[in-house]
This record gives C-alpha cells, sequence and structure tokens, in this order.
C-alpha cells in the first residue's frame, strides 16, 4: 500500500510540473537578455576597444517565445558610420534587432542605460626592427661568435596609434642554445597586445658558421739586437678568444738569414685558433 502511495505522489508531482511548464511558456512573462553587439559600416581608419561583447534587453511576451530569443541570441546591429576617435559612447536609439519570424514578442527594449561605452583611436601603421630575444645570456653571447642574419629584418605594424606609436620594435620568440646548432631556426615574432597586429608572423634566422673579428696588439717585444725593438701584431679570432687573449700569449722571433737587403724576416707563434693577420713591421734590421 505504500508503494502504492509513494508512485501516485510522483505521478501528481510530474503532472504538477506538466503544468506550471505549460502556463509558464503560454503566459506572458517579463526577463532580461543578453543580445551580442555588433557595429556595422566602421570606418576604416578607426579601431575600437572595450566594446561590450553584448546587449541586456528587457523582453516581455510569452515564456515560449523568450526561451526562443535565448536559443537563437540575435545581434543587436548598431551603425558605427559615424564613430570618430573622440566617441566615447554610442546611443541605443538607432539600432536593428533582426528576429526570426518565429519569436512574437510584446516589447524589446534596452534593459539599462540607452547608451554604451568605447574607446575610439585612429587606425596607424609604423615599420620598426626585429629584435632577437634569447633564453639566456649564454645563448645571446654564443651567438654574437657566430655570422648569422634576420629576414625579415623590419616589419610593419598595425594598430591603435596611441599604442603604436610607443613601440620602437618587436621580439621574437626566445632562442635557446640548441636553436643556435641549427643552420636556419623559423622564429615567431610576439605581438605587444592584442589588438596589435604584424605583417609577418615569424622570421628566418640563418647561421653561417663563426664570425671572426680582428685586433692588433701593439708593443710586442722582439729578441734584442734588432731595430725597431717592438712590433704590432693583428690577429683574427673568434670574438669569445679574442676577449680573454693577452699581449703576454704572443711572441715573436727572428728568421736566422738576412735577404739580400740585410733584413730579417719577422715571424710569430701565435695560440691554438689564433690566426696572424699581419706583423707590423714585418721585416726588421740587426744593430750594428
Amino acid at each position: 500500500m505504500l508503494k502504492g502511495d509513494i508512485g501516485l505522489r510522483l505521478i501528481s508531482i510530474l503532472l504538477a510540473i506538466v503544468l506550471w511548464l505549460q502556463f509558464v511558456l503560454v503566459s506572458e512573462q517579463r526577463s532580461v537578455v543578453d543580445l551580442p553587439l555588433n557595429l556595422s559600416s566602421l570606418p576604416a581608419d578607426i579601431t575600437l576597444e572595450n566594446i561590450p561583447e553584448t546587449i541586456p534587453f528587457a523582453v516581455r511576451g510569452k515564456g515560449m517565445d523568450i526561451i526562443r530569443l535565448q536559443v537563437a541570441k540575435p545581434k543587436v546591429n548598431v551603425d558605427g558610420s559615424n564613430i570618430t576617435p573622440n566617441t566615447k559612447t554610442i546611443m541605443l536609439q538607432d539600432y536593428f534587432i533582426d528576429l526570426p519570424e518565429n519569436i512574437k514578442l510584446t516589447s524589446l527594449s534596452p534593459a539599462e542605460a540607452e547608451q554604451f561605452s568605447i574607446q575610439a583611436d585612429v587606425f596607424h601603421q609604423k615599420t620598426v626592427p626585429v629584435q632577437l630575444d634569447f633564453a639566456s645570456p649564454y645563448t645571446r653571447s654564443r651567438l654574437s661568435e657566430l655570422r648569422y642574419t634576420i629576414n625579415p629584418k623590419q616589419v610593419t605594424i598595425f594598430g591603435p596609434q596611441s599604442k603604436i606609436q610607443g613601440i620602437e620594435h618587436i621580439n621574437t620568440a626566445k632562442l635557446h642554445p640548441e636553436d643556435i646548432n641549427q643552420s636556419s631556426v623559423e622564429l615567431s615574432l610576439q605581438a605587444p597586445s592584442p589588438d596589435i597586429t604584424i605583417s609577418d608572423t615569424k622570421v628566418l634566422l640563418s647561421i653561417s658558421g663563426i664570425q671572426e673579428l680582428t685586433k692588433v696588439f701593439p708593443n710586442i717585444s722582439l729578441p734584442p739586437g734588432y731595430i725597431p725593438a717592438q712590433i704590432a701584431i693583428r690577429v683574427q679570432a673568434p670574438a669569445a678568444i679574442l676577449d680573454t687573449l693577452s699581449p703576454a700569449y704572443l711572441s715573436a722571433f727572428i728568421s736566422v738569414a738576412a735577404n739580400e737587403d740585410s733584413l730579417f724576416r719577422v715571424l710569430a707563434n701565435p695560440p691554438e685558433g689564433i690566426k696572424i693577420i699581419a706583423l707590423t713591421p714585418d721585416k726588421v734590421r740587426a744593430r750594428k
């Protein structure tokens, strides 16, 4: 008997819910529905920020029609052709909502203030250099020893003038040590903010080999008994080696025999990794 009573109660509850839903769906209701905003006919030289995605609308109509409106989410089309860089608010007086034919409403109007705020700016473009970004100081130092090119070296950025004018360069994605072991690597460009676009999304870093620099070491002493007593040595080596090279590691000596002009040739023994470019002078005379 108890189980039968429970069953009857459940049936009664379900029937009450069905009747209530039927009443709600066919009777007139009030609600607030957020509808997506669409600004049309925007001037080509204007960019907009802080635009609301939706506008709340007060709606009155049958419950079923309100549900259909929430599902369909028709756009609130607002004419933006008169927007200028000085525009801060847009009035919701001239708008159009393309309601589906199966939605019949008693009223539909903005639920809050009949205007919304925006931030308008002049659309601008600017050409700036590409700057490599490094994952570590070691990576930066290692690349400085190599010959490399970046293509393109410059890019054009587009966006609100107020943000564009403060940008002096565009950074690449971070360069890692393993990237330098390759002959070329593509690096993505990092936009400073979401409302700024870049003419190129990537650049190509091409690495061709060790970059060697030259350096002159003056006043390198010769063995005694020759004129002049000192010479200058110009060497070539990778930048990392030149930074640590001391004149003490460079030595010069004299050939055994003189030439027909009684001049002795000057020679030098550079450390490993160092190339002698020039000795000045490269010939000396013996003191009498």
